[in-house]
């Protein structure tokens, strides 16, 4: 029982570091002690899909499982045990010589898509599966505002800028912009560099990123002094995508049935900006794949 007892505190004082809401602390604790006390066996599989096989279908079974026979909402399962692979993920960010803040903002990431799955849901959980398990493997991380990791240049045969030449299949630093707060050019500026040096770069380096926050169409009406703005400024954009009812919609409306220009909410400056923007280009929107040189300091215009 002790042992149960350390473990469920071990987890909360996890929870709480990384920021996860206390509604959410107080659904899932329950449902780690079950799982820690009641389906050792089949955490451990999960754990060896999740870190050893790299198995996410493994992972899922698992977690399915233990929903099923405990008769909880799977999005409820999936937190518990994503919040016990993450705090167990400290001796992986360990062995890859990741430092403990690192390794605690990366988590960070388990708490921001609860929270998105306790507004768009309406229930505390956690739905955004695939995605978490590149953080709980360390594949990607967080660095400061943003998060990064290698990719291979895809979109264009060649790029070039500043002496820097980008080919097909190079080896270039992808960025994901985590919703978390106000996206200030500083601490953006402030990522590429944490990001250059941990990527052990040297000289010129190429950044890109796809986004929604890239598609050409939002500089049509975002003012001046947007933190979408500056940050969709520093890339050159290569490739953009077009589509009508964009699926990345939700993320300045939440999510919707259908996305009527006239019946979206209006809340906001991006909100009424894109919801006018739809209106006048039969509602296609999309994304844009962008690339910046970085020469550890600045990115070269």
């Amino acid at each position: 029982m002790e042992q149960i007892k350390t473990y469920a505190e071990n987890i909360k004082a996890f929870a709480e570091k990384i920021t996860l809401p206390a509604e959410a602390i107080q659904e899932a604790l329950p449902v780690c002690e079950t799982v820690f006390k009641a389906y050792a066996e089949v955490y451990n599989e999960i754990k060896a899909n999740a870190y050893d096989k790299d198995d996410n279908d493994g992972v899922l079974s698992g977690i399915k499982a233990i929903a099923e026979k405990e008769e909880i909402h799977q999005d409820l399962a999936m937190l518990a045990v994503v919040l016990m692979l993450g705090m167990d993920a400290k001796s992986l960010y360990d062995r890859k010589n990741l430092s403990e803040k690192i390794y605690f903002d990366s988590m960070k990431d388990i708490a921001i898509w609860t929270k998105t799955c306790m507004t768009e849901a309406g229930h505390v959980g956690l739905y955004e599966f695939g995605w978490i398990m590149n953080f709980i493997r360390a594949d990607i991380i967080r660095l400061h505002r943003l998060e990064f990791h290698e990719i291979s240049f895809d979109p264009v045969e060649k790029w070039e800028k500043a002496g820097l030449t980008v080919k097909d299949g190079d080896r270039v630093i992808n960025i994901h912009v985590p919703e978390d707060g106000p996206l200030t050019h500083d601490d953006v500026i402030e990522s590429y560099r944490q990001a250059y040096r941990h990527f052990g770069r040297s000289g010129t380096a190429a950044f890109v990123c796809h986004s929604w926050l890239l598609y050409p169409g939002l500089l049509e009406f975002l003012p001046e002094n947007s933190n979408i703005r500056k940050f969709a400024e520093d890339f050159e954009i290569v490739e953009t995508d077009h589509k009508k009812n964009y699926g990345e919609l939700w993320r300045v409306f939440g999510k919707r049935k259908s996305y009527v220009p006239s019946e979206l909410p209006r809340n906001n400056s991006l909100q009424r900006g894109l919801a006018d923007y739809l209106a006048a280009h039969d509602n296609v929107t999309g994304a844009g794949y962008g690339i910046f040189a970085f020469d550890g300091e600045k990115v070269i215009k």
